[in-house]
């Protein structure tokens, strides 16, 4: 029966993943991401597959459904960055002049990843260790992250920002 299942998964995705990557792809400005988002349709046929294997509307429905919630998690992200960015506005101008508003533009510039690890490191005051675990990844593989986002922070930001506070 399981191995029946799988290879009608098979086919099904070997038939129609081209097809669905370019829907979503067409749809969204990033490669990888439309890739994960495709794979995502063909974990959902698994889960939900019924006993006949499903055709390419319905394919294209559950694509249509993973898109809407990538576009609902792509606009919470902009508006807690909106939401983040106005709150260091306000604290920046509290405490006069301090450089939280420009570390929070230039994390806005950040890729998610490194602004991630920023904020889990300086914000959230994790260790190595603590980031390796909540990243699932290896200690060293943290640090190297850290490492990485750090080097980025830096290339974002202006001159006299590293020269004042340094990362």
């Amino acid at each position: 029966m399981l191995a029946t299942r799988e290879q009608e998964l098979s086919a099904l995705h070997a038939e129609h993943f081209s097809r669905i990557y370019q829907y979503i792809a067409y749809r969204i400005n990033d490669r990888e991401r439309a890739e994960e988002l495709a794979n995502d349709v063909f974990r959902i046929v698994w889960e939900k597959m019924p006993a006949e294997p499903p055709g390419i509307g319905w394919l294209i429905a559950t694509a249509r459904n993973v898109l809407g919630n990538e576009y609902k998690g792509r606009r919470r992200r902009e508006e807690l960055m909106v939401r983040l960015a106005e709150e260091v506005r306000v604290q920046s101008a509290e405490s006069n002049g301090d450089h939280q508003a420009e570390v929070a533009d230039v994390l806005s510039k950040l890729k998610d990843r490194d602004r991630e690890i920023l904020m889990l490191s300086y914000w959230d005051d994790l260790n190595t260790a603590e980031l390796a675990e909540s990243l699932g990844c290896t200690a060293s593989a943290a640090a190297v992250r850290l490492h990485r986002a750090r080097k980025a922070f830096a290339k974002a930001a202006p001159s006299h920002l590293m020269t004042e506070r340094e990362v």
